[in-house]
């Protein structure tokens, strides 16, 4: 059986995968957005700086790759560059996943130690910043209470079932 290159050209089955400069180039892309983005970088920030690196007015992060040219008038948008950061997420989902949660949660904490000064001096903005904060990390963090939701009347009271059906109207049956 016949397999493709990455750039869509058939191969032998005893050909080995031949990796295009275009193929190099995405992959250092979603590599130094990765890095841009652990930084705090937005996504305008990071197309801006890889356009710079791409133009040779700016040194990158991730080393690139040898035989990985950029053509003069190379420029990347913030779509592109959100594309390639979720397309790198993607390939090791469990593992981007946990380590952005840890740099999340160092984010927090390091917001939270700034805030001490006005918290202990019971500056109400520092202390409502606080616990936004606070919020954010045990959200992020999965140990967040669950939040219970209750539908209630129109006199306050709890709605029975007989009146959230007659709320929301009669349910048809599905055909299959």
């Amino acid at each position: 059986m016949r397999k493709r290159q990455p750039d869509g050209k058939w191969r032998g089955t005893r050909q080995s995968v031949a990796v295009s400069e275009t193929v190099l180039r995405a992959r250092w892309v979603e590599a130094e957005t990765i890095h841009l983005k652990r930084i705090g970088l937005t996504f305008d920030a990071i197309a801006d700086q890889i356009t710079r690196i791409g133009k040779r007015q700016a040194q990158a992060i991730v080393a690139i790759p040898d035989g990985v040219t950029f053509p003069p008038d190379f420029q990347i948008s913030r779509q592109a560059c959100h594309k390639a950061f979720r397309k790198a997420i993607a390939r090791e989902p469990s593992l981007a996943a946990e380590e952005f949660r840890k740099l999340d949660s160092s984010r927090c904490e390091e917001m939270f130690l700034n805030l001490q000064p006005g918290i202990r001096k019971g500056n109400p903005r520092s202390v409502e910043a606080g616990v936004k904060v606070l919020r954010h990390s045990a959200q992020i963090n999965g140990y967040a209470a669950p939040q219970r939701h209750e539908l209630t009347g129109k006199d306050g009271s709890p709605l029975t079932l007989v009146q959230l059906l007659e709320a929301v109207g009669p349910i048809e049956d599905e055909k299959d």
